[in-house]
Order: structure tokens, then C-alpha cells, then sequence
């Protein structure tokens, strides 16, 4: 079931996100403790959407996004932040019911567009225009 994340999800939401940064960003220190605080802040904001996968009463899954006005225009543009299934319960439809839960918010709440990411080497085009994005902009990083 995907459903909105709770402070009872903190802890698993913190181990994902540990593993998510370790693997997208392993230049990238891991601090248990700023996860936490990061987590804590965007369930408490307005702006900010937070789901989890629960398997059986447990978070197997972590999504990330925010919403907020486009510097360029006056429109609302939902934007996700990371996303973190398990790798034992990859594979099936939970992955398509975020980007579902995703996109019904972004409308829900004036959203005029939504952007997902991919890192590099992992294609997910399929998938993702299996739910309606498609390719926008590529985005380059030079780690100083």
C-alpha cells in the first residue's frame, strides 16, 4: 500500500534514504541524524509530499517531493526530491502507484507540471512514460 509517511516511519525512512545517498551519492557524507531533521521538516510542511511504501506495517519505499512557484512563471511546478524502493520489493506495481500518488497531489494542488529524475546509467524511460512524463531537460553536475 502506498500511503502518506508518519513520524512512526522516521527510522526506516532514514535507513532508505542512507542507502539511496550511499548509491546516487557516494562522495556524499551520510549523517543519520540530518536525514532525520530533513524527513521531520518536510512532513511538517505545507509544500512538501512524503510517501511510503508499507509492506505489512513497515516503510519498504520512500518518495520525496515539493511543490512551489516557478521563478520563470507564475504557475506551481511539483518537483520530486528521491525516491527509494527496497530492492527486495522491486518489481511490481508499487513504483507505479507512487508516481500515481505523485501526480494526483501535484494536480490536487494546482500543479501544472511534475518532474521526476533518473541518475545516470539507469533507464527509466519506460517507465516513466508508462505514467505519462516525459524527457524535459538533462541536467549536468561537476562535483567540485
Amino acid at each position: 500500500m502506498i500511503r502518506r509517511a508518519e513520524g512512526r516511519d522516521l527510522p526506516e525512512m532514514v535507513r532508505m534514504a542512507a542507502q539511496f545517498v550511499g548509491e546516487a551519492h557516494p562522495d556524499a557524507p551520510v549523517d543519520a541524524t540530518y536525514l532525520d531533521g530533513s524527513f521531520r521538516a518536510m512532513l511538517a510542511s505545507g509544500s512538501h509530499l512524503v510517501l511510503v511504501l508499507d509492506v505489512n506495517g513497515s516503510a519498504r519505499g520512500v518518495f520525496c517531493a515539493v511543490a512551489s512557484r516557478s521563478p520563470w512563471s507564475p504557475v506551481c511546478a511539483a518537483i520530486e526530491l528521491g525516491m527509494w524502493i527496497d530492492p527486495a520489493h522491486r518489481g511490481g506495481m508499487a513504483v507505479l502507484r507512487m508516481l500515481r500518488a505523485y501526480v494526483s497531489w501535484a494536480e490536487g494542488i494546482g500543479c501544472i507540471r511534475a518532474s521526476m529524475t533518473a541518475l545516470p546509467g539507469r533507464s527509466l524511460d519506460r517507465l516513466y512514460a508508462r505514467c505519462g512524463f516525459q524527457p524535459d531537460e538533462i541536467n549536468y553536475m561537476r562535483r567540485i
